[in-house]
């Protein structure tokens, strides 16, 4: 990962903002900047300090050995706390002359934005999504990363469809599924997976329970793997037993959704007429109110990045980028059907790096 470029691109960005330095606190942010494997786990407590002049990596004793050992050969500083992380960090600020404009994420937590405001006499400026507009466009090593994660899942939907039968609860497919990701050198679940049968489908965000899969159904199936630190994201319908016509007639129209959606995905394309562009199919058939969100989001370090694929998006479309196409239908009491992929953006298109088959599976 190219830790010195993702800085000179963060100067950039404080130069043009005329601003002496920036806090980032959000772990992914941390991550990203520092570019340091082995170390930053979801319970760090850490923060970065960047200005023209210096980089500082700031966190605790429990991560000193694999902070230096990551931090040799790069720009970054690793300074560790001896009491108080912000305290100290502050205090550091203050002693390079540092007293105007600090920069803080918006996601900071409120406690530690009051006291780091305190210490500047509230000279400082809250910035949103500041560093993650830098990790929209993603290096080819992190593509790299999210194509081995997408591959893990792949092949775990392989392998769910090989052991799902009727009688079996949502719970123990998504217990096995995880299994299978971490079987296959997934670092963890990207996200708490989805699998949602018969009237559960209709649940968008649906929690694995104790209803059992039934002949007749649909499983609306959405997960994803990490590699490396980066997140894949997918889902496949699948059908148990016969599935009567008017599923079907569901499930082909949300497959032509997604299909439509992909088409329109290239670099420059407005978000919003890529959410249009799926929207359109589903309106058309009679099933636009049923489909209730936007069309896909980024994803890296998190499953959920920049930019947003909606209708109210202002964004457009950044080759580079790594994002979802995942139209839905939500039929209260009946069923849902979402199909989602994965994939790159190209100058003249996509990529897919999701790969599993998406006609209508029957088990």
């Amino acid at each position: 990962m190219n830790a010195e470029a993702r800085l000179a691109a963060l100067r950039r960005k404080l130069t043009t903002e005329t601003a002496p330095a920036i806090i980032v606190t959000v772990t992914s942010n941390v991550r990203y900047l520092t570019g340091f494997e082995g170390v930053i786990d979801s319970g760090i407590n850490a923060a970065c300090l960047v200005t023209a002049d210096f980089a500082r990596f700031y966190t605790d004793h429990r991560y000193a050995e694999a902070a230096f050992a990551a931090a040799e050969g790069t720009p970054w500083e690793v300074r560790l706390q001896r009491e108080n992380l912000y305290v100290e960090l502050c205090d550091e600020l203050l002693a390079e002359g540092i007293t105007t404009a600090l920069m803080l994420e918006s996601a900071v937590p409120y406690g530690r934005f009051t006291f780091i405001s305190e210490q500047f006499r509230g000279a400082v400026r809250v910035v949103d999504q500041y560093v993650e507009s830098l990790r929209q466009v993603k290096e080819p090593a992190e593509i790299e990363r999210i194509a081995e994660a997408a591959a893990i899942a792949d092949r775990a939907f392989d392998g769910i469809c090989g052991f799902m039968k009727p009688g079996m609860t949502e719970a123990e497919v998504a217990l096995e599924l995880e299994f299978l990701m971490r079987r296959d050198g997934s670092e963890g679940v990207a996200f708490d997976l989805i699998v949602a049968g018969g009237p559960n489908g209709a649940r968008p965000h649906a929690i694995p329970g104790e209803r059992r899969l039934e002949r007749g159904d649909l499983v609306v199936l959405d997960f994803g793997a990490r590699s490396g630190g980066y997140c894949s994201d997918m889902t496949r319908t699948v059908g148990i037993g016969e599935v009567d016509d008017e599923l079907r007639r569901l499930y082909a129209a949300v497959l032509e959704s997604n299909e439509a959606g992909l088409a329109a995905v290239r670099a420059g394309m407005p978000c919003a007429e890529v959410d249009a562009a799926a929207r359109t199919v589903l309106e058309e058939a009679g099933l636009g109110e049923y489909f209730t969100h936007g069309l896909g989001h980024g994803v890296g370090l998190d499953v959920h990045e920049t930019p947003t694929v909606g209708r109210r998006s202002t964004e457009s479309l950044h080759s580079g980028a790594v994002v979802t196409v995942e139209p839905g239908v939500y039929v209260q009491d009946r069923a849902g059907v979402r199909i989602e992929d994965l994939v790159v953006v190209e100058d003249g298109g996509y990529r897919r790096l999701t790969n599993a088959p998406k006609e209508l599976i029957i088990i």
